[in-house]
């Protein structure tokens, strides 16, 4: 296997997570391209990733396991397919706050399965403490509905035994030969 064989990427929007959940799994300190934002700064998110973070994990049969995470903006997703080449997998992250939660994980799952047609798929759901309203069953069953049949969760991307868990689901959907499940509605 050569040396990047093991590739995780985590994707979605500016906000979800992808940097937190790289940083609450990884076994050094992750490099990162993230800036300062200019105008989309709230207390919560003041830095964005501009080109990619990256960090490896020591799995337990000890093989490195390569962590990605792109920028959630489209202006930068001429990184995307460079950072998913090869790729076993990719987790992609939501926020529940968002309005359009449903339609934009339907979209990076059609995006990234074009870019990454082998890899496995997970989606993960964060800051779900932060929207009462988000209900993961509703979520779930309007993703099959729009023809996407993957794994899907509420994570906090602070948690590590959180992350954890999503990324040994993905693994294990990868290791049972699941690519992105589509349904027969035509969503690629």
């Amino acid at each position: 296997m050569d040396n990047y064989g093991n590739k995780l990427v985590f994707v979605g929007g500016m906000g979800a997570g992808k940097t937190t959940a790289i940083r609450a799994i990884s076994d050094t300190e992750p490099v990162s391209t993230d800036m300062p934002l200019s105008t989309d700064a709230t207390e919560e998110k003041s830095l964005t990733t501009v080109a990619l973070d990256y960090s490896s994990v020591d799995l337990d049969e000890g093989e490195l396991l390569h962590v990605y995470g792109v920028p959630g903006q489209k202006y930068l997703n001429f990184m995307w397919p460079m950072v998913c080449t090869g790729a076993i997998g990719i987790i992609v992250l939501v926020n529940a706050c968002q309005n359009d939660a449903v339609d934009s994980t339907a979209e990076l799952l059609r995006d990234f399965g074009e870019l990454a047609p082998e890899a496995s798929f997970v989606v993960g759901v964060t800051k779900s403490d932060l929207a009462p309203e988000f209900q993961l069953p509703v979520f779930r069953d309007a993703l099959n509905a729009s023809g996407y049949q993957v794994p899907v969760m509420k994570v906090d991307a602070r948690v590590t035994t959180q992350v954890e868990f999503l990324i040994r689901t993905l693994l294990s959907y990868q290791h049972a030969g699941s690519q992105l499940n589509l349904a027969t509605t035509g969503a690629r």
